[in-house]
């Protein structure tokens, strides 16, 4: 009896992801930055929200030699927008935070992850 429980157990596992959402979403971005010429860099504090089209976005940090810099990366199109460095005068214009990491958009990310999170992945593009 319980070797078909310790195989249905294993089947499982092996269908989950590896890494929860968030943590895919981030490495998406992460790669996306670096497609876009921001070598050497690291996203900090990842946010992650569905705008209300549903589509995946992260909000963050990078840093640059004159600063922190925010950025959002679209991830199903691939967009990534930087801001200036506050150093430099830059404003504080939304990049897309707004669409992407605004309180209605964090609660789409939870509601679509728990509900299906099979099709959340699948928007990522893990």
């Amino acid at each position: 009896m319980r070797v078909p429980l310790c195989i249905a157990v294993l089947a499982l596992a092996a269908c989950a992801p590896e890494l929860p959402p968030e943590q895919l979403a981030a490495q998406r971005a992460q790669t996306l930055l670096k497609s876009a010429g921001h070598q050497g860099v690291s996203l900090l504090a990842p946010i992650v929200g569905l705008d209300g089209e549903g589509q995946p976005g992260v909000c963050g940090l990078i840093e640059t030699p004159a600063g922190p810099v925010r950025v959002v990366v679209a991830l199903a199109t691939g967009q990534v927008r930087r801001g200036v460095p506050a150093s430099q005068g830059g404003h504080r214009g939304d990049l897309g935070e707004s669409r992407y990491c605004s309180e209605a958009a964090l609660k789409r990310w939870d509601q679509v992850k728990k509900v299906d999170p099979v099709g959340l992945m699948a928007r990522i593009g893990a």
